[in-house]
């Protein structure tokens, strides 16, 4: 299985994992949090809601991999990392 099939599993099993998704929500937090970015910021970059942002961020719901890969891109993150906590490898 390679790491972009193992990133969209981890995605769509946090979507029904309470725990899991609180763990995206943390690491996607985080990140916009050092980078100085709002959810509102977030959104326009993204063309979603504010309130979409703000759910991820809250671990309400679950990122689809389309946001998670433009975020990650846009803050110079491994969408790997973001998604899944687990390290870039090389």
């Amino acid at each position: 299985m390679n790491r972009y099939t193992n990133t969209i599993g981890h995605l769509e099993r946090s979507a029904g994992n309470d725990r899991l998704r609180r763990a995206v929500a943390a690491r996607l937090d985080r990140a916009l949090k050092r980078a100085g970015v709002s959810s509102a910021r977030a959104a326009k970059w993204l063309e979603v809601n504010e309130y979409d942002v703000q759910y991820w961020r809250g671990g309400i719901t679950a990122p689809p991999l389309n946001a998670c890969m433009r975020l990650a891109t846009l803050l110079n993150l491994d969408v790997h990392w973001l998604c899944t906590g687990q390290p870039q490898v090389a």
